[in-house]
């Protein structure tokens, strides 16, 4: 009885601990500081790539800081000196955000972002000059779905109600009433 405990015990740890890492991975949620994995679109004109990325995983009401870089067709180096313009809408096409016509010496650019509620948003780059020359304008649309955090104490919750439960059931069925 007790191996069975263990056993059962063991699968559920598992079983959870496979589940919270899975979120982590799709959602990166309490992963920490550091910049989530990159999302990398080719202009609709195809001049250059734009790559975003958030210093944490946007969260709703929470400001998070949003990295764009601007990289030639080759993917291997930074474009430099970039005319471009930012406009993040929700699913109802209600702006939320919009950084007007800038230059980017650099071709590396972070914009401060809060996201009003979770949900889907359309992040889109339109770049209109590159090296100081105008271009017909160019754009780069990035799809992203903002969740509110996992918190891990309830998972915790969940798992010792489970095992206290499995534990008094195992006792309960083997009891002579």
């Amino acid at each position: 009885m007790m191996l069975r405990i263990v056993l059962v015990t063991t699968v559920a740890l598992m079983l959870i601990s496979t589940q919270i890492s899975t979120l982590e991975e799709v959602y990166a949620q309490g992963g920490g500081v550091g910049l989530t994995e990159p999302m990398l679109v080719k202009t609709d004109k195809g001049s250059l790539y734009v790559e975003v990325r958030f210093w944490s995983e946007p969260e709703p009401e929470k400001e998070v800081k949003m990295q764009i870089r601007f990289l030639q067709p080759d993917k291997s180096r930074i474009q430099l000196h970039v005319d471009y313009s930012v406009v993040i809408e929700d699913a109802n096409g209600n702006s939320i955000f919009k950084q007007p016509v800038t230059h980017s010496t650099p071709g590396i650019e972070e914009l401060p972002v809060t996201f009003p509620v979770e949900g889907p948003y359309n992040i889109t780059v339109k770049v209109s000059g590159i090296l100081f020359i105008p271009i017909p304008e160019e754009q780069a649309v990035f799809s992203i779905r903002v969740v509110p955090e996992f918190p891990v104490p309830v998972a915790l919750i969940i798992l010792a109600s489970a095992i206290g439960m499995i534990a008094t059931l195992s006792r309960y069925r083997f009891m002579k009433i």
